[in-house]
Order: C-alpha cells, then sequence, then structure tokens
C-alpha cells in the first residue's frame, strides 16, 4: 500500500510540473534536464496556450521556425523560436520578438515582447504585453537564427 501510495504521490508531482512554462533563452537543451524535459512536454508557453501557427526561417536549408501560440483564457500570444535540424545545438544569434499590430516593435533583448541572444536551441518565449485583450487584434512577428530574419505582418487576427 505504502509503494502505491508513493507511486500516485510521483506521478501527481509529475503532473503539476507540466503546468510550468519554459525558462526564457534557449541555451539549454530540452531533451536532456528532468526539469525542462517536463515543461518542454506541457508547451513551451504555459499550460492554457496551444499553438496556432508555424512559420520557416530562411529556406535552403531553414534555420528555424517561429512557433505562435494563443490563450484565450489569458487573451495573449505567445512565440518562441526554434531551431531546426540544421542548425540545433549550435550557439548562434537567435531572436524572438511579438508585438500588437499597429504598435512599434519591442526593444530587443531585455523587453516584454523580445528575446535574443547567442542560443544553442531556441529565443523566448516571448508574450504580447499583458493587459492588452488580442481577441480582435492582429500579430506581427520577427523571428532570427544566425542572422536570417522572417517576418510576418498582421497575421492570427482574431
Amino acid at each position: 500500500m505504502k509503494r502505491a501510495i508513493s507511486a500516485l504521490a510521483f506521478v501527481l508531482f509529475l503532473l503539476l510540473g507540466l503546468a510550468a512554462p519554459a525558462a526564457a533563452g534557449g541555451d539549454s537543451d530540452p531533451t536532456i534536464g528532468g526539469g525542462e524535459r517536463v515543461a518542454a512536454a506541457a508547451g513551451p508557453c504555459g499550460s492554457s496556450y496551444r499553438h496556432i501557427g508555424h512559420y520557416p526561417i530562411g529556406s535552403s536549408p531553414v534555420l528555424g521556425y517561429m512557433d505562435v501560440y494563443w490563450s484565450g483564457t489569458t487573451k495573449r500570444n505567445c512565440m518562441v523560436v526554434n531551431h531546426s535540424s540544421a542548425t540545433y545545438g549550435i550557439k548562434l544569434y537567435t531572436e524572438a520578438s511579438i508585438w500588437p499590430y499597429g504598435w512599434s516593435p519591442p526593444s530587443c533583448p531585455s523587453s516584454v515582447g523580445c528575446d535574443g541572444g547567442m542560443y544553442s536551441y531556441y529565443a523566448g518565449p516571448v508574450y504580447t504585453p499583458a493587459g492588452v485583450d488580442m481577441s480582435n487584434r492582429c500579430l506581427n512577428l520577427k523571428g532570427v537564427v544566425d542572422w536570417t530574419t522572417a517576418t510576418r505582418t498582421r497575421v492570427h487576427c482574431g
């Protein structure tokens, strides 16, 4: 009986850990660390976010992808720039920026909506500003891997 209770407690601990968002900045490989592996299973933005967009950065080869998420609970968007297989594990300048259409882009690397630096796996997660209901607004996105830039304007317009 004690063994069953211990096993149940361990499973609950793991399930509760799934709601934790990934830490900003992608210099750690989410396939290695236990805590990072659990956070990656929930998605990089948190448990209330669902994946809504996937955009390439570069071509021949694709260097990375901008992945966009939406939370109906928080009414915010989130974005992560992930390295592709061509750049995975290689420390390169990587940037993720997200902002409401019609607003000025965020300053990078140290502001809400932008994360940039020398990362090996991903940049972000970054979020649209708190308190701004994105339900009926469009997004602007910018992703950079190895100084190759991709932008999308007026996407995911509620």
